[in-house]
């Protein structure tokens, strides 16, 4: 008997090293290993009833829990604390020495196809040790509305409660059948229902009687969350989130839009929202071989977050009737040019009777109350006033071009006065802030130097490639919708005419209603632009973003750097 019981204290240790070994892989594999609490569940479930089965032979991979033991085995059953070493040790002492058939039956809660044990869980983990597959059991049978399986993590069965909760409180499986809002995260459900109550008190308002939670559940999904999740599939966003649901994606925006609320005080669209969440989590979920990129590639030669042309798909998807610079954004710094810079946003707020966001980044907290602070706050605030447009002044703590760059994605436009300017060699084109915020930007650029622009006549510079193409949209729209004259000016580097090009340009505006003026040059593609603006009296260039890749334009330099040295007319720059 002593020489059983030592055989089974070692068999103890041997599977708690075990333990720890799953618990370690499943910080990898992000599969709990946790046992489930039968208190817990059931207090969510709220079953209806209880059956009694009699005794049956159950599967050992079927349970999934217990009833007070839950902490001291893990979800295959394995030992977790040593304190359990005599007892476990004295039962599967017992049990080899009556035989796995001959001893009492474990007694369990049965719901949907799992089990919770409620008396013999050191049976449970000595059986499944000594490699059985069933044991015998006595069950009583819980119903309930929501069916278990083993195959589902703790997640998982808390969210699946959640929602069955969810859908009887608000009675959407009834009056939408097609409705499907299930959650994969557990504790999500509350944000929705504070959705419905609140609808329902601002519909109910004027009402005696008042709106019934159920009938505000109705309005809220066809008024809102149908909305919205539309726009998700219209957007394709899901392929972004594996084995995540549109309703994780609904609830995740409108978080992401509360804290952004929260930390610059902008009231933004659930659309910009769903945009800059999007464009976080594909930046955060890149994996290890791009993050390791990130750690040997400076961030002033990252890459823009936005694929050039996917900013001009997602804004011909938008409403016809929608401006196409609503949302301005605007760096305030201290200097004179910042001021020219605020002028020029305000312009084009009220051209697209859109809203202007401005945007200072500090280095501490010290700084964000400091009297230069509050003076700019004061400043832009005022001039929003006197122009009659949506302005709202946020103060960020960072490095000002990673936050700027940041927050390009809550923007159609950003404005930033053009200091200091790309310089003529490496190194000071490495340290150009400004040509990093044109390379990162998630939206065009428009670089302000010495005069804002009034926005009289635009000059296009046009090359036919993809981020021209960009540039070719942006500047028909204005021409269009801002009566601004055009001139499109082609320029040959020495080669002959790319008359395709013209054409190109030509059939696209025409197609768009537009008869505009077309130049063509030889030689530097930058004197060209300079020329044609003196000559033309053009305000406004407009123009493709760096084509090259950020490694290759940084050695090599290249039109854009070239036109924002020498320029004294803004230049709008697309990506």
């Amino acid at each position: 008997m002593h020489k059983e019981l030592s055989t089974a204290v070692q068999d103890f240790h041997q599977a708690r090293r075990q333990a720890t070994l799953q618990e370690m892989m499943a910080r990898f594999t992000g599969q709990s290993t946790k046992l489930l609490s039968f208190n817990d569940i059931s207090q969510k479930l709220k079953p209806t009833d209880a059956v009694e089965k009699g005794i049956q032979e159950i599967p050992l991979e079927a349970i999934v829990g217990s009833c007070g033991r839950y902490e001291d085995f893990s979800r295959s059953f394995l030992p977790l604390r040593s304190s359990n070493e005599a007892r476990w040790a004295l039962v599967q002492t017992y049990i080899q020495d009556k035989g796995l058939a001959n001893i009492p039956p474990i007694g369990v809660y049965q719901i949907g196809e799992v089990y919770f044990v409620s008396d013999g869980n050191h049976r449970v983990s000595i059986a499944r040790r000594m490699g059985a597959t069933h044991i015998r059991a006595q069950v009583t049978k819980l119903e309930t509305k929501v069916g278990l399986s083993p195959d589902d993590q703790p997640d998982e069965l808390i969210a699946k409660i959640e929602y069955a909760n969810f859908m009887a409180r608000s009675n959407l499986a009834e009056s939408r059948p097609e409705a499907n809002l299930q959650l994969t995260v557990p504790g999500k459900y509350w944000i929705l229902e504070a959705q419905i109550e609140a609808y329902g008190f601002l519909t109910g308002g004027a009402s005696e009687q008042g709106v019934s939670f159920e009938e505000a559940a109705v309005m809220w999904y066809d008024s809102i969350y149908s909305g919205v999740t539309q726009l998700i599939r219209d957007r394709g966003l899901l392929r972004d989130f594996p084995n995540r649901t549109e309703t994780d994606l609904y609830v995740w925006v409108f978080e992401h839009r509360a804290e952004l609320n929260q930390i610059l005080e902008w009231e933004m669209g659930i659309g910009t929202a769903l945009h800059d969440f999007t464009v976080q989590q594909q930046t955060e979920l890149k994996g290890a071989v791009q993050r390791m990129k990130d750690r040997i590639t400076p961030k002033k030669l990252a890459p823009s977050p936005i694929k050039t042309g996917v900013w001009q798909k997602e804004k011909l998807a938008g409403p016809p009737h929608r401006s196409l610079f609503f949302n301005v954004l605007v760096d305030i710094t201290v200097d004179d040019f910042s001021r020219k810079a605020l002028d020029q946003s305000i312009e084009i707020v009220r051209r697209e009777r859109g809203r202007l966001r401005g945007l200072r980044v500090v280095a501490s907290e010290a700084e964000r109350s400091n009297i230069t602070s509050q003076f700019l706050r004061g400043d832009f605030t005022l001039k929003c006033r006197e122009a009659g447009i949506d302005g709202k002044f946020s103060i960020e703590i960072g490095q000002p071009t990673d936050k700027l760059c940041e927050r390009t994605t809550l923007a159609d436009v950003v404005v930033a006065p053009l200091l200091p300017r790309p310089g003529s060699n490496l190194v000071t084109r490495l340290s150009s802030e400004f040509r990093t915020l044109v390379q990162r930007s998630a939206c065009p650029v428009l670089a302000v130097p010495n005069q804002p622009s009034r926005f009289t006549k635009a000059l296009l510079a046009y090359d036919g490639s993809p981020k021209a193409k960009e540039a070719l949209f942006v500047a028909t729209y204005l021409a269009r919708q801002w009566n601004m004259p055009l001139v499109v000016l082609g320029v040959s580097e020495g080669k002959m005419a790319n008359w395709l090009v013209e054409e190109e340009a030509r059939a696209y505006l025409e197609e768009h209603g537009l008869q505009p003026s077309f130049v063509w040059k030889n030689g530097s593609v930058t004197n060209a632009i300079l020329q044609t603006v003196e000559e033309q009296d053009v305000d406004l260039i407009i123009m493709g973003g760096y084509s090259r890749s950020p490694v290759k334009g940084l050695l090599l330099g290249g039109s854009v750097d070239e036109l924002l040295r020498r320029t004294t007319q803004p230049v709008l720059i697309c990506r």
